[in-house]
């Protein structure tokens, strides 16, 4: 006899996702399907004496570009629903919005490329040829020397502006160490903000958050570095658009209208340079 209560808000319950890549991130928003840039490793300066020649300088130029990758979400929903459902159109373009970003966040952080945005996790270790991942002190285990190794191993040019990254459960295990009286070697961790020697931690639950002996894997788990060197391109246009009339198997309309979600954006490392990777490989 009690009267019925529904709020028609939405709850979302899956896991979802944790990143600040485009509050560290350099983010840029363009009108066509890449973006494209100028880098160079810059000019040799030299001495000179007296009445001798200059050499010649000249820099060496390279043109990356960040294509734009094509994400969607698509929802079908009867006419019935769309008259008796209360704030349903709203509600919709949130549950829309939430599974774009965590898609997108997923992709910024160990994306491909093929067919969708380069993470910056995937970029690193796809250069590790040519800019250093770093062992850890200790293999197959993450110790207080690791962060010092790290931070020490990244270019002068970047230590300015360079943050951290890492998973939760990463950043709670160095919260962790302790000094043999019971002292905390990471006592900035416990901030909030969190700070990790001098420089600020962000949390990205998409990096690798464990590692396991019994277990042949790369284990990317700390990453330190200039972050304003990651690029984010977003395309104008993102759009949520209703289609107005669903068809069955015989292009009849069914009764149904659809909500489509679609946005272009991608992201790449510009300057592998500017980061450093520790790698906790493991062998079973």
């Amino acid at each position: 006899m009690v009267p019925l209560t529904l709020d028609p808000a939405v709850l979302l319950s899956n896991d979802g996702s944790t990143s600040s890549l485009r509050q560290i991130a350099r983010v840029e928003t363009i009108a066509t399907d890449a973006w494209h840039g100028v880098s160079s490793a810059g000019v040799t300066a030299e001495w000179r004496d007296e009445f001798q020649e200059s050499s010649d300088a000249t820099p060496s130029l390279d043109d990356p570009e960040v294509p734009v990758h094509r994400g969607s979400a698509f929802v079908p929903y009867s006419f019935e629903v769309e008259q008796d459902a209360v704030n349903f159109i709203m509600e919709l373009q949130r549950l829309l919005v939430d599974a774009a970003v965590q898609l997108s966040d997923t992709a910024y952080t160990v994306g491909s490329g093929n067919g969708e945005p380069r993470g910056f996790i995937t970029a690193l270790a796809a250069a590790a040829g040519t800019v250093p991942l770093i062992d850890p002190t200790t293999a197959e285990t993450l110790t207080a020397a690791d962060p010092y190794k790290v931070q020490n191993a990244l270019a002068p040019r970047f230590q300015a502006n360079a943050r951290w990254a890492a998973n939760l459960s990463i950043i709670n295990e160095l919260r962790q160490h302790e000094t043999t009286n019971g002292a905390l070697k990471f006592p900035s961790l416990q901030d909030n903000p969190p700070m990790l020697l001098g420089r600020p931690m962000h949390e990205q639950s998409n990096m690798d958050g464990a590692y396991s002996a019994s277990v042949t894997a790369d284990n990317y788990v700390l990453a330190y570095g200039d972050f304003s060197q990651f690029l984010i391109v977003d395309r104008i246009g993102a759009t949520i658009e209703r289609v107005d009339h669903l068809f069955g198997a015989s292009r009849r309309p069914t009764g149904e209208r659809g909500a489509l979600l679609w946005w272009r954006t991608g992201s790449d490392v510009l300057v592998p340079n500017a980061f450093r990777l520790l790698n906790i490989e493991t062998a079973s």
